[in-house]
């Protein structure tokens, strides 16, 4: 019994790696996350960074759920912030390279900068 106790423990740790992380905070769903700049109304409040996924869990972890994941986590950080926009400045997603049976990616990253805009102005996205 003991076993199977150890066993499902195990399975259920290992599924664990395969979504992506979710928001901690719901409110940040809200906040925009783009590669535009803000507009200039908007306050630089500081950089923000999320990151999901490793070489072990990287078999069990889709390359959509890698990113999902880590612009959660970026954006739960803006949100502590008090931000509301946030402008990408690097987006890195890394690959296995040494052995082809290992596939896509493994860990995605994503820095950016965080900025509290008037509600109207953080709707609006410059080009």
């Amino acid at each position: 019994m003991i076993t199977q106790r150890a066993l499902v423990l195990a399975l259920t740790a290992a599924m664990a790696g395969c979504a992506a992380t979710p928001l901690q905070v719901p409110q940040a769903a809200t906040i925009l996350v783009t590669r535009n700049a803000p507009p200039p109304e908007c306050d630089f409040r500081g950089e923000v960074r999320g990151s999901q996924g490793n070489f072990w869990t990287a078999e069990f972890t889709s390359d959509e759920d890698l990113v999902v994941g880590a612009r959660n986590k970026m954006r739960d950080a803006a949100y502590q912030l008090g931000a509301n926009y946030v402008q990408i400045e690097l987006e890195k997603q890394s690959h296995n390279t040494t052995d082809d049976s290992l596939g896509g990616t493994y860990s995605s990253v994503i820095i950016g900068n965080a900025y509290a805009c008037p509600r109207a102005a953080s709707a609006v996205v410059v080009e």
